[in-house]
């Protein structure tokens, strides 16, 4: 596979911290070193990595024009675990949640929320290969080197994933206006939780497969969250019951 070009300072430091990939070069901008720039190179020398000294212009290049912050760093693509893989690492049911994406589509929505999902606890985010965006490196920057910690898992079809968790004891959580207030549900564990998309929420059938809807109780003034806002929302409400 082709090596990716991942951009953004926090990004490139969690990167390296985590050592769970390998980083082929960096690329930071000309010019003095100082704050955040300088501990990522200082860390890129002690692991190895080279660094090379560019104009702006090259970077702006390599990152089709998004926020670099002057730090660009090539890697090799993430790899993503297949159902059986992710299942074998589940070692305490009882604290274990996952969250299933229904047709995210905004590369900046599946970023933050792999980066709420790293913050509360979420092992393991599942995404079908169809109508959802994939790793890209917008949603890499997004999240903000969280896709470091949590294990990331591409299905085919979202459905038959869900039916397969069932038969793994996993409780099936729907997030929908229409559900239950998430701060009133008795979470079972292990949790899977589905986020829908902003526009149409969860698609029907998924919906039909869930053990429960469960909804973000509101004081009223807009229609719906954000689809990462919600998932936030969601997440952090299942934490406090672990």
């Amino acid at each position: 596979m082709k090596p990716e070009f991942l951009y953004g300072a926090n990004t490139a430091g969690e990167i390296l911290k985590a050592g769970k990939r390998k980083v082929l070069r960096m690329y930071v901008s000309k010019g003095e070193l100082e704050g955040k720039a300088k501990d990522i190179v200082c860390l890129a020398g002690k692991s190895g990595v080279p660094v090379d000294f560019v104009e702006p212009r090259s970077l702006e290049r390599l990152s089709q024009g998004g926020n670099h912050q002057g730090v660009i760093l090539e890697v090799e693509p993430l790899k993503t675990l297949s159902l059986v893989d992710a299942l074998s690492l589940v070692k305490e049911p009882k604290k274990t949640v996952w969250a299933g994406l229904d047709g995210i589509t905004d590369p900046m929505n599946l970023g933050a929320i792999i980066r709420s999902a790293a913050c509360f606890g979420v092992s393991t985010v599942v995404i079908p290969e169809r109508r959802s965006v994939g790793l890209t490196p917008a949603a890499q920057k997004a999240a903000s080197g969280a896709i470091e910690r949590v294990d990331v898992v591409e299905v085919v079809n979202l459905n038959q994933t869900i039916l397969e968790l069932k038969k793994r004891n996993f409780w099936i959580y729907g997030a929908d206006m229409k559900g239950k207030p998430a701060d009133k549900v008795d979470f079972a564990f292990p949790v899977f939780l589905v986020i829908g998309s902003e526009g149409e929420g969860l698609h029907r059938k998924t919906r039909e497969h869930c053990d429960e809807l469960v909804s973000i109780p509101q004081k009223g003034g807009v229609e719906s969250l954000n689809a990462s806002v919600a998932a936030a929302v969601m997440f952090y409400e299942i934490s406090k019951k672990l």
